[in-house]
């Protein structure tokens, strides 16, 4: 399943590439994109501005996401090893264990 980061990340991308591409576009006076002439620079520089905000919102979506999942295995590794410990703490109980049964079977005889 698709996560909110994922299609954050899914959408800045192309946005990106092309926000900088058009700001290119019109910078340069291409006849393809028509744009007020007085206005042609503030343009380019709005577009620009855009595809720097669509990049800010990649990274910060690629982070949140591939940072979760290192959390996530955070957590799995804490997990394995506090049963690894109560193993761990379970096998030395063991022959304390077996002494005092083998002391109350002595007492009892």
């Amino acid at each position: 399943m698709v996560s909110c980061a994922q299609y954050c990340m899914f959408i800045s991308a192309p946005g990106c590439v092309f926000m900088t591409y058009l700001g290119f576009m019109i910078a340069i006076g291409s006849e393809t994109v028509y744009v007020v002439p007085h206005s042609r620079v503030e343009g380019s520089f709005a577009l620009f501005i855009t595809a720097v905000l669509y990049a800010i919102f990649f990274a910060i979506s690629y982070n949140n996401e591939y940072s979760q999942v290192q959390r996530q295995q955070n957590v799995d590794e804490w997990i394995n090893s506090q049963a690894i410990r109560e193993a761990e703490m379970e096998m030395q109980d063991l022959p304390k264990e077996k002494e005092q049964e083998q002391q109350q079977l002595v007492e009892q005889q």
